[in-house]
């Protein structure tokens, strides 16, 4: 559409760019041992710190019991009443007969040894071996932005940062919601997710390390159904040419200007705050000038 106000003057608006489509922490483990008379089985249980071990009476077994000997102690065996352990009855005056279960979580690293104090001249010892638990990696999101706007259907470019103190990261999965848009295994952690139809986004990145995988911070985002651009109130006054033209608010637009309307002059791009953005531009009557609006591709 071409609004002509004086022999040199006119406007022209069209939508010229190309529009791109662009679219937990677990509980530790559990080992088992079995109590039984004279023996405990297996004698040297290996874990990681976060891990549990529950020691069970097998039927039968008489007068036992599972005292920590790692010179600060690393647990306490109940009382026999089965209140709390005291450091004053870990001994043969504290034991169980089968029905019966312990158990301990182990938060540290180390090798912890422990008996049966009443059955130690029997060999009845064991040792619970634990490995530091592997470190949780940091991940975050670095694009999109919070609050960026696309054009629908969006191929959105995701991209984030993921490390971890000690070994590899492994895979970075992206997610939109609980929808995995695609995932890459070695840095940079960039990929293209899928066509996105018009909607609100909640972005997340899973980094994984050593079986370990932390989440980033949620990163809201919108993808829109882009509106026709289309111009409206040109008008000159004051040496000035204004004009309006329809716009998305958060979608990028470019403004052109050309006096031949085969070259043509950027001289703005608006990310629009509004459905509709004004353009003011300086008026010359000398040289006849055209001027066009084109969407922007998404970022």
């Amino acid at each position: 559409m071409i609004f002509s106000f004086q022999k040199h003057v006119s406007v022209l608006l069209t939508a010229f760019l190309p529009c791109f489509f662009s679219p937990l922490s677990g509980l530790g483990a559990t080992a088992n041992v079995s109590v039984g008379n004279d023996f405990f089985s297996p004698t040297t249980t290996k874990i990681n710190a976060g891990d549990q071990v529950i020691w069970t009476w097998v039927s039968g077994s008489a007068n036992h019991n599972v005292v920590s000997t790692s010179p600060t102690r690393a647990w306490l065996f109940p009382s026999p009443g089965g209140g709390p352990g005291t450091t004053a009855n870990q001994n043969n005056s504290n034991l169980r007969n089968s029905p019966f279960t312990f158990s301990n979580t182990f938060n540290s690293a180390g090798s912890f040894p422990y008996e049966c104090t009443f059955h130690i001249e029997f060999g009845m010892i064991g040792t619970i071996t634990v490995a530091a638990a592997n470190p949780t990696p940091t991940v975050s999101l670095t694009s999109p932005v919070a609050g960026a706007v696309f054009s629908a259907p969006a191929n959105l470019k995701l991209g984030a940062t993921a490390a971890v103190s000690s070994g590899t990261v492994t895979n970075v999965a992206f997610f939109a919601g609980a929808t995995p848009l695609g995932s890459v295994q070695t840095s940079p952690f960039n990929i293209t997710g899928s066509s996105l139809a018009a909607g609100n986004y909640s972005l997340t990145a899973v980094a994984t390390a050593a079986g370990i995988s932390a989440t980033s911070a949620v990163v809201n985002i919108s993808v829109v159904s882009p509106v026709a651009v289309s111009n409206f109130a040109p008008a000159v006054a004051n040496n000035q040419f204004t004009f309006s033209y329809t716009a998305n608010p958060g979608l990028a637009y470019v403004v052109q200007v050309s006096s031949n309307l085969l070259n043509w002059i950027s001289i703005s791009t608006n990310v629009a705050s509004g459905s509709s953005v004004a353009v003011t531009n300086v008026f010359a009557p000398a040289n006849g000038q055209f001027y066009r609006v084109g969407r922007a591709p998404n970022p």
